[in-house]
């Protein structure tokens, strides 16, 4: 946190002030498109990755982009753990009733 800050130097009255050129601020209608998007079956995933690995003019977005992409992938290997033990379920139920 400590680099989002700037210093103070002898000519600068405002120490520990946030410098906004580090990390540029979202405003509400990007937020606001960003979750729209995020809530899209197919773009979230395309936009995602774009936002995430590609050039983009915020480090805000990108970082809730990889966070996101983590979020889906944990959810995707939960599902289909479930998914797995549901189909072995009625696999073994097919054996023994069949």
């Amino acid at each position: 946190m400590d680099e989002y800050l700037k210093g103070s130097t002898d000519d600068d009255y405002s120490p520990n002030l946030i410098d906004n050129s580090i990390a540029p601020v979202m405003r509400v209608i990007d937020w606001v498109v960003v979750l729209v998007l995020s809530v899209l079956p197919v773009v979230n995933i395309v936009v995602m990755f774009i936002w995430a690995f590609g050039n983009t003019d915020n480090p805000n977005r990108s970082n809730f982009a990889k966070a996101f992409l983590i979020i889906i992938a944990i959810y995707m290997l939960i599902c289909a753990i479930f998914v797995g033990q549901f189909t072995a379920w009625v696999i073994k139920a097919a054996t023994i009733f069949g």
